[in-house]
């Protein structure tokens, strides 16, 4: 999702990442301008791939995180089922 002139991994798992960041956000990209979205793609892009880096280098700090993110347990089930969800989509 590389924008500003950086390159972009090529192949069909980084086509199928892009499409399921987009359709994650589907609903907040379609509330901003054509010319915000890349910009809004690729924060997006880059902190899911911080937490990633998180989740797994330091993986009690990233659920220290997610408690202080979603406070209530109910909350973080349903971040459970996104993040599920997701993978999903962009692995297949």
């Amino acid at each position: 999702m590389a924008t500003n002139g950086t390159q972009a991994p090529g192949g069909e798992e980084w086509a199928r990442y892009g499409r399921a960041l987009v359709s994650g956000m589907a609903e907040v990209v379609g509330e901003v301008s054509e010319t915000a979205r890349p910009l809004l793609l690729e924060t997006a892009d880059y902190w899911l791939s911080v937490g990633l880096a998180i989740g797994t280098q330091l993986p009690a700090a990233a659920a220290r995180l997610l408690a202080l993110i979603e406070t209530e347990e109910r909350g973080r089930a349903e971040l459970t089922a996104d993040a599920d969800a997701f993978v999903a989509d962009a692995l297949g």
